[in-house]
């Protein structure tokens, strides 16, 4: 098949975020597939940048032909940035793929939303089937995490993502809670399929921990949490700087922060403010050097803001820290939650209680036994369920059967 796969933030290893597209491309490429990737340049993708006024670039990355609209994205851009960045792309990725030679399958990735607009178009150009997926509920999720207010923005958004999804032949979502959720919305079940995010195991296979991290941070002795990705409002991160408050006394227990984000400054100020010396923040690192700092972590933060009511998202994190061979805490109920309860690989915490995650710390911190028994199960889980060569396997036949008509 040739499969034209449209996704604005595509990163590589070089880069400093998820890989999930370049990951299961190499795959599709491995299994005989020919893949054209459409994307824009995030400033932590790892793409190099382009001169002004160059519209494209082709590349080729490890196999896969990667068309590269100059479109800049950065999450520290201003809301008006964003919007002016998405639509931009939407244009460019609209022509690019338009011009593709031959698809079998159109498949766009969202987020943004609008990267729908270049999905359905190209589909119709070409005559080909649009297969959506959908790695979060948007307008839903911003308007429940309080990012969205009625307006017209919410209207708009809500009208594409409803266009989108009727005009799409399949729509992907990355988590059984999105699956559940559109179903319940009214989209017909036989439309709708889960595609899990995974990770990549192959990334992780010989990963060895790296003795500089802990050395140079001064964590030798202790019992290291560490929570990767960004620092953001709906991430929550002052609920671990809560629990963090009841581990003050603790010398063998230290919590990394490693990423960036708009919350990251006003965190790391209230930190200083208050003294809380067992918390470390991290500037965000390649792709390619995480393995070896996750494995010399000992457990995984799996933190989001607290809404009120379970969340249906499965953050790609999460299998990051199962390859890495660590157990994670969760603390909001939901799918990811059950996930981990029910593969052994992790625990809850209380989502209005940060003293239940301080507590839930110290217990594994001393009962090591506990601590290595459970990562040893979350890498075990991750190889046998979760690698991107699965991953790929499962799209293909997806994709394989939206072609033949069966989807």
């Amino acid at each position: 098949m040739h499969i034209v796969y449209i996704h604005q933030h595509f990163a590589t290893n070089e880069g400093f975020t998820g890989t999930r597209s370049y990951d299961v491309s190499r795959h599709l490429v491995a299994m005989g597939h020919q893949v054209t990737m459409i994307c824009g340049i995030a400033d932590i993708g790892g793409l190099k940048p382009m001169r002004r006024f160059q519209m494209f670039r082709r590349d080729n990355i490890d196999g896969i032909n990667v068309v590269v609209c100059n479109v800049k994205y950065s999450n520290h851009m201003n809301p008006l940035a964003r919007m002016w960045a998405f639509f931009f792309f939407a244009v460019l990725a609209s022509i690019a793929g338009s011009l593709a030679r031959k698809p079998d399958v159109i498949f766009a990735t969202h987020t943004p939303l609008t990267v729908g607009f270049p999905g359905y178009i190209a589909g119709r150009l070409h005559r080909r089937p649009f297969v959506f997926e959908v790695r979060d509920l948007w307008p839903e999720a911003l308007v429940v995490s309080g990012e969205l207010k009625p307006g017209p923005m919410l209207w708009v958004m809500s009208a594409m993502e409803r266009f989108f999804y009727r005009t799409a032949t399949r729509i992907l979502v990355v988590s059984p809670g999105f699956e559940k959720r559109l179903i319940e919305r009214g989209y017909p079940a036989a439309k709708v399929k889960t595609v899990l995010l995974g990770a990549d195991g192959e990334l992780f296979k010989d990963a060895a921990a790296n003795p500089d991290f802990r050395r140079n941070y001064g964590l030798d002795d202790a019992m290291v949490a560490i929570f990767t990705g960004a620092h953001g409002w709906s991430n929550g991160l002052d609920y671990v700087l809560d629990a963090a408050a009841h581990l003050k006394n603790r010398d063998d227990i230290r919590i990394v922060f490693l990423g960036e984000g708009r919350e990251k400054p006003r965190l790391k100020e209230r930190c200083r403010k208050e003294e809380l010396h067992n918390c470390l923040f991290i500037d965000a690192v390649q792709k390619k050097q995480l393995p070896g700092i996750l494995v010399s972590c000992d457990v995984g933060l799996m933190i989001l803001r607290h809404i009120g009511k379970p969340r249906p998202v499965t953050p790609n994190k999460v299998f990051d820290y199962m390859f890495a061979g660590l157990p994670t805490i969760v603390n909001f109920p939901g799918c990811t939650r059950e996930m981990v309860e029910t593969d052994g690989t992790g625990i809850g915490v209380d989502p209005e209680n940060p003293l239940d995650m301080a507590q839930k710390l110290e217990e594994l911190a001393q009962n090591s036994e506990r601590r290595r028994e459970m990562g040893r199960l979350a890498r075990e889980t991750a190889y046998r369920k979760y690698t991107r060569r699965a991953i790929a396997a499962q799209l293909v036949k997806t994709l394989e059967d939206v072609c033949r008509g069966q989807g």
